[in-house]
Protein backbone atom coordinates (compact mmCIF):
# COMPACT_ATOMS: atom_id res chain seq x y z
CA UNK A 1 0.00 0.00 0.00
CA UNK A 2 2.94 2.65 0.92
CA UNK A 3 5.06 1.52 -2.19
CA UNK A 4 0.98 2.03 -3.91
CA UNK A 5 0.61 5.44 -2.54
CA UNK A 6 4.76 6.82 -3.09
CA UNK A 7 4.11 6.15 -6.58
CA UNK A 8 0.72 7.48 -7.00
CA UNK A 9 2.06 10.19 -5.31
CA UNK A 10 5.07 11.29 -7.69
CA UNK A 11 2.83 10.24 -10.43
CA UNK A 12 0.85 13.64 -9.50
CA UNK A 13 3.68 15.59 -9.01
CA UNK A 14 4.68 14.87 -12.72
CA UNK A 15 3.80 11.90 -15.11
CA UNK A 16 5.75 9.88 -16.85
CA UNK A 17 8.24 12.09 -19.18
CA UNK A 18 9.92 10.40 -22.58
CA UNK A 19 9.25 6.76 -21.71
CA UNK A 20 11.12 7.55 -18.79
CA UNK A 21 9.90 6.32 -15.15
CA UNK A 22 11.19 7.82 -11.68
CA UNK A 23 12.77 4.66 -9.92
CA UNK A 24 10.34 4.13 -6.77
CA UNK A 25 14.15 3.03 -4.64
CA UNK A 26 17.40 3.85 -6.46
CA UNK A 27 19.45 1.36 -4.24
CA UNK A 28 19.39 -1.71 -5.99
CA UNK A 29 20.55 0.82 -8.99
CA UNK A 30 23.09 2.02 -7.04
CA UNK A 31 24.53 -1.15 -5.78
CA UNK A 32 24.98 -2.91 -9.32
CA UNK A 33 27.28 -0.17 -10.51
CA UNK A 34 30.61 -0.78 -10.66
CA UNK A 35 32.83 1.44 -10.93
CA UNK A 36 32.68 5.41 -10.52
CA UNK A 37 34.74 7.76 -12.83
CA UNK A 38 38.72 7.47 -11.60
CA UNK A 39 40.30 10.06 -9.17
CA UNK A 40 41.95 12.77 -11.53
CA UNK A 41 45.62 12.36 -11.35
CA UNK A 42 46.00 16.35 -10.83
CA UNK A 43 43.77 15.45 -7.32
CA UNK A 44 45.66 12.34 -6.45
CA UNK A 45 49.27 13.83 -6.51
CA UNK A 46 47.84 17.17 -4.79
CA UNK A 47 46.11 14.38 -1.79
CA UNK A 48 49.73 12.96 -1.76
CA UNK A 49 51.28 16.42 -1.44
CA UNK A 50 49.62 16.70 2.33
CA UNK A 51 52.06 14.02 3.46
CA UNK A 52 54.98 15.66 1.49
CA UNK A 53 57.00 17.65 4.44
CA UNK A 54 58.78 19.33 1.71
CA UNK A 55 55.37 20.58 0.26
CA UNK A 56 56.00 24.18 -0.93
CA UNK A 57 54.76 26.35 -3.25
CA UNK A 58 56.88 25.26 -6.14
CA UNK A 59 55.90 21.56 -5.83
CA UNK A 60 51.84 23.00 -5.81
CA UNK A 61 52.29 25.04 -8.72
CA UNK A 62 54.44 22.05 -10.47
CA UNK A 63 51.63 19.54 -9.98
CA UNK A 64 48.80 22.47 -11.10
CA UNK A 65 50.96 23.50 -14.53
CA UNK A 66 50.82 19.44 -14.96
CA UNK A 67 47.02 19.96 -15.90
CA UNK A 68 46.00 22.53 -18.51
CA UNK A 69 42.32 23.15 -17.42
CA UNK A 70 43.60 23.12 -13.88
CA UNK A 71 46.19 25.64 -14.59
CA UNK A 72 43.74 28.37 -16.68
CA UNK A 73 40.83 28.08 -13.81
CA UNK A 74 43.43 28.80 -11.42
CA UNK A 75 45.05 31.72 -13.20
CA UNK A 76 41.58 32.96 -13.96
CA UNK A 77 41.03 33.10 -10.09
CA UNK A 78 43.85 35.24 -9.74
CA UNK A 79 42.73 37.58 -11.72
CA UNK A 80 38.65 37.54 -10.54
CA UNK A 81 37.32 41.06 -9.22
CA UNK A 82 37.12 39.22 -6.24
CA UNK A 83 40.41 39.53 -5.07
CA UNK A 84 41.11 43.00 -6.07
CA UNK A 85 44.81 42.29 -7.35
CA UNK A 86 45.44 45.13 -10.48
CA UNK A 87 48.74 43.91 -11.48
CA UNK A 88 50.14 41.15 -14.11
CA UNK A 89 49.77 37.88 -13.19
CA UNK A 90 51.77 35.34 -15.14
CA UNK A 91 52.50 32.31 -13.62
CA UNK A 92 50.88 29.91 -11.17
CA UNK A 93 53.65 30.65 -9.07
CA UNK A 94 52.82 34.20 -9.44
CA UNK A 95 49.21 34.00 -8.41
CA UNK A 96 50.05 31.51 -5.18
CA UNK A 97 52.20 34.06 -4.19
CA UNK A 98 51.07 37.50 -5.19
CA UNK A 99 47.35 36.70 -5.09
CA UNK A 100 45.61 33.86 -3.89
CA UNK A 101 48.04 32.28 -1.04
CA UNK A 102 49.27 28.53 -0.93
CA UNK A 103 46.32 26.99 1.35
CA UNK A 104 43.71 28.62 -0.95
CA UNK A 105 45.26 27.40 -4.16
CA UNK A 106 45.73 23.80 -2.70
CA UNK A 107 42.01 23.84 -1.62
CA UNK A 108 40.78 24.98 -4.53
CA UNK A 109 42.88 23.19 -7.39
CA UNK A 110 41.39 20.14 -5.55
CA UNK A 111 38.27 21.03 -5.44
CA UNK A 112 38.62 21.75 -9.21
CA UNK A 113 40.20 18.42 -9.88
CA UNK A 114 38.00 16.52 -8.39
CA UNK A 115 35.33 18.03 -10.36
CA UNK A 116 36.73 17.44 -13.57
CA UNK A 117 35.98 14.44 -14.57
CA UNK A 118 31.68 14.77 -13.13
CA UNK A 119 30.14 16.52 -16.26
CA UNK A 120 26.85 16.95 -15.41
CA UNK A 121 24.45 19.78 -16.83
CA UNK A 122 24.63 22.91 -16.30
CA UNK A 123 21.78 24.65 -15.54
CA UNK A 124 18.92 24.27 -13.07
CA UNK A 125 18.81 24.36 -9.52
CA UNK A 126 20.78 21.47 -8.60
CA UNK A 127 22.84 22.11 -12.15
CA UNK A 128 26.38 22.60 -12.16
CA UNK A 129 26.79 26.19 -12.47
CA UNK A 130 24.37 26.67 -9.23
CA UNK A 131 26.74 23.91 -7.61
CA UNK A 132 30.01 26.51 -7.92
CA UNK A 133 27.84 29.70 -7.23
CA UNK A 134 27.29 27.55 -3.55
CA UNK A 135 30.49 25.97 -3.12
CA UNK A 136 32.30 29.51 -3.73
CA UNK A 137 29.90 31.14 -1.89
CA UNK A 138 30.09 29.02 0.54
CA UNK A 139 33.91 29.33 0.37
CA UNK A 140 33.36 32.80 1.63
CA UNK A 141 30.70 32.51 3.92
CA UNK A 142 32.19 29.68 5.84
CA UNK A 143 35.36 31.32 6.05
CA UNK A 144 34.05 34.60 7.63
CA UNK A 145 31.58 32.52 9.94
CA UNK A 146 34.66 30.66 11.60
CA UNK A 147 36.67 33.60 12.22
CA UNK A 148 33.82 34.37 14.75
CA UNK A 149 33.68 30.89 16.57
CA UNK A 150 34.79 30.51 19.96
CA UNK A 151 38.94 29.27 19.00
CA UNK A 152 38.06 25.83 21.73
CA UNK A 153 36.36 24.57 18.58
CA UNK A 154 39.22 23.80 16.51
CA UNK A 155 38.11 24.30 13.30
CA UNK A 156 41.24 24.24 10.84
CA UNK A 157 41.32 26.94 7.76
CA UNK A 158 41.89 24.87 5.58
CA UNK A 159 39.24 21.88 6.43
CA UNK A 160 36.73 24.76 6.38
CA UNK A 161 37.05 25.45 3.08
CA UNK A 162 37.28 21.95 1.53
CA UNK A 163 33.66 21.25 3.42
CA UNK A 164 32.29 24.43 1.61
CA UNK A 165 33.88 23.22 -1.73
CA UNK A 166 32.61 19.58 -1.50
CA UNK A 167 30.02 18.91 0.47
CA UNK A 168 27.08 19.30 -2.23
CA UNK A 169 29.03 17.06 -4.42
CA UNK A 170 26.47 14.29 -4.86
CA UNK A 171 24.36 16.53 -7.44
CA UNK A 172 26.86 16.55 -10.09
CA UNK A 173 27.53 13.15 -9.82
CA UNK A 174 23.77 12.33 -9.62
CA UNK A 175 23.71 14.55 -12.98
CA UNK A 176 26.80 12.36 -14.48
CA UNK A 177 25.74 8.91 -13.51
CA UNK A 178 22.04 9.15 -13.50
CA UNK A 179 20.59 11.67 -15.90
CA UNK A 180 17.53 10.90 -15.82
CA UNK A 181 16.93 11.26 -12.21
CA UNK A 182 18.76 14.11 -12.47
CA UNK A 183 16.17 15.86 -14.50
CA UNK A 184 13.12 14.49 -12.36
CA UNK A 185 14.70 15.77 -9.86
CA UNK A 186 14.88 19.26 -11.43
CA UNK A 187 11.59 18.77 -12.47
CA UNK A 188 10.05 17.93 -9.12
CA UNK A 189 11.67 20.52 -7.59
CA UNK A 190 10.17 23.11 -9.86
CA UNK A 191 6.74 22.60 -9.33
CA UNK A 192 7.60 22.03 -5.25
CA UNK A 193 9.42 25.08 -4.76
CA UNK A 194 8.01 25.45 -1.17
CA UNK A 195 9.10 21.97 -0.13
CA UNK A 196 13.09 20.65 1.17
CA UNK A 197 15.05 19.24 -2.02
CA UNK A 198 16.61 17.25 0.57
CA UNK A 199 13.24 15.71 1.29
CA UNK A 200 12.40 15.17 -2.46
CA UNK A 201 15.10 13.75 -3.41
CA UNK A 202 14.85 11.21 -0.25
CA UNK A 203 11.64 10.59 -0.99
CA UNK A 204 11.43 10.39 -4.86
CA UNK A 205 14.39 7.87 -5.23
CA UNK A 206 15.15 6.46 -1.50
CA UNK A 207 18.39 8.08 -1.30
CA UNK A 208 19.98 11.70 -1.53
CA UNK A 209 22.94 14.00 -2.65
CA UNK A 210 24.58 13.19 0.75
CA UNK A 211 24.06 9.76 0.26
CA UNK A 212 25.48 9.87 -3.35
CA UNK A 213 28.39 12.13 -2.50
CA UNK A 214 29.82 10.09 0.26
CA UNK A 215 29.53 7.12 -2.32
CA UNK A 216 32.23 9.19 -4.49
CA UNK A 217 33.81 10.02 -1.64
CA UNK A 218 34.70 6.45 -0.11
CA UNK A 219 35.05 5.43 -3.15
CA UNK A 220 38.21 7.73 -3.99
CA UNK A 221 39.28 7.51 -0.78
CA UNK A 222 39.17 11.14 0.49
CA UNK A 223 39.74 12.36 3.93
CA UNK A 224 37.36 11.30 6.33
CA UNK A 225 36.97 14.68 6.97
CA UNK A 226 35.37 15.56 4.03
CA UNK A 227 33.35 12.24 3.55
CA UNK A 228 31.28 12.79 7.36
CA UNK A 229 30.66 16.46 6.12
CA UNK A 230 29.24 15.18 3.01
CA UNK A 231 27.04 12.67 4.31
CA UNK A 232 25.95 14.68 7.61
CA UNK A 233 25.28 18.50 6.20
CA UNK A 234 21.75 18.30 6.48
CA UNK A 235 21.75 16.72 9.72
CA UNK A 236 21.83 19.38 12.88
CA UNK A 237 21.71 16.79 14.83
CA UNK A 238 24.99 14.69 14.39
CA UNK A 239 27.06 14.75 17.11
CA UNK A 240 30.26 12.28 15.61
CA UNK A 241 33.25 13.12 14.70
CA UNK A 242 33.84 17.03 13.26
CA UNK A 243 30.26 17.56 14.04
CA UNK A 244 31.15 21.34 14.53
CA UNK A 245 32.45 21.92 11.54
CA UNK A 246 28.56 20.08 10.54
CA UNK A 247 27.39 22.22 11.84
CA UNK A 248 29.04 25.37 10.42
CA UNK A 249 27.94 23.79 7.25
CA UNK A 250 24.44 23.69 7.75
CA UNK A 251 24.32 27.14 9.31
CA UNK A 252 26.25 27.94 6.07
CA UNK A 253 23.39 26.15 3.70
CA UNK A 254 21.16 28.39 6.01
CA UNK A 255 22.23 31.12 5.57
CA UNK A 256 22.84 30.79 1.80
CA UNK A 257 19.25 29.43 1.23
CA UNK A 258 17.94 32.40 2.52
CA UNK A 259 19.22 34.38 -0.72
CA UNK A 260 18.09 31.86 -3.33
CA UNK A 261 21.68 30.43 -3.67
CA UNK A 262 21.63 26.46 -3.01
CA UNK A 263 19.46 23.99 -1.89
CA UNK A 264 18.49 24.94 1.86
CA UNK A 265 16.12 27.61 0.81
CA UNK A 266 13.72 25.71 2.69
CA UNK A 267 15.81 24.83 5.55
CA UNK A 268 15.00 25.70 9.04
CA UNK A 269 17.88 26.75 11.58
CA UNK A 270 16.92 26.13 15.40
CA UNK A 271 18.54 28.56 18.17
CA UNK A 272 20.52 24.72 19.39
CA UNK A 273 22.33 25.12 16.14
CA UNK A 274 23.56 28.74 17.11
CA UNK A 275 24.02 27.81 20.71
CA UNK A 276 26.29 24.89 19.83
CA UNK A 277 28.80 27.18 17.61
CA UNK A 278 28.48 29.66 20.51
CA UNK A 279 27.78 32.04 17.21
CA UNK A 280 25.66 35.82 16.69
CA UNK A 281 22.74 35.20 14.89
CA UNK A 282 23.24 38.70 14.17
CA UNK A 283 27.00 38.93 13.22
CA UNK A 284 26.53 35.55 10.84
CA UNK A 285 23.37 37.58 9.05
CA UNK A 286 25.68 40.74 9.00
CA UNK A 287 28.15 38.65 6.95
CA UNK A 288 25.64 37.33 4.96
CA UNK A 289 24.68 40.67 3.86
CA UNK A 290 28.27 41.63 3.47
CA UNK A 291 28.15 38.87 1.20
CA UNK A 292 25.49 40.22 -1.27
CA UNK A 293 28.57 42.64 -2.36
CA UNK A 294 30.21 39.59 -3.87
CA UNK A 295 27.82 37.55 -5.22
CA UNK A 296 27.90 39.15 -9.20
CA UNK A 297 31.77 38.62 -9.20
CA UNK A 298 31.54 35.17 -7.91
CA UNK A 299 28.52 33.86 -10.51
CA UNK A 300 31.09 35.27 -12.84
CA UNK A 301 33.43 33.16 -11.86
CA UNK A 302 31.18 29.94 -11.81
CA UNK A 303 30.78 30.69 -15.37
CA UNK A 304 34.22 30.31 -16.72
CA UNK A 305 34.35 27.23 -14.70
CA UNK A 306 31.30 25.82 -16.09
CA UNK A 307 31.97 26.75 -19.64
Amino acid sequence: MQSTLMNWTLNAIHPQINGFTPPLDMRDTISQIRSLPPLPGSAVRIINLISDPKADVDKLAEIIEMDPLLTAQIMRWSTSSLYGYRGKITTIREAIIRVLGFNFVFDMALGLAVMAPLKAPKTGVIGTRMFWIHALASSRLMMKLATKLPAELGLKQQEVFLAALLHNIGFPLLGYQFPDEFFHLERLIRVNPNLSIYNLETFAFGVNHAQIGTWLMNAWSMPKLISDIVYHHHNPFYRGENYQLNLLTYLNDYLLGQIGIGDAANQICSEEVWATLQLDSKLAHQELDNLHDEIEAITELAETITQ
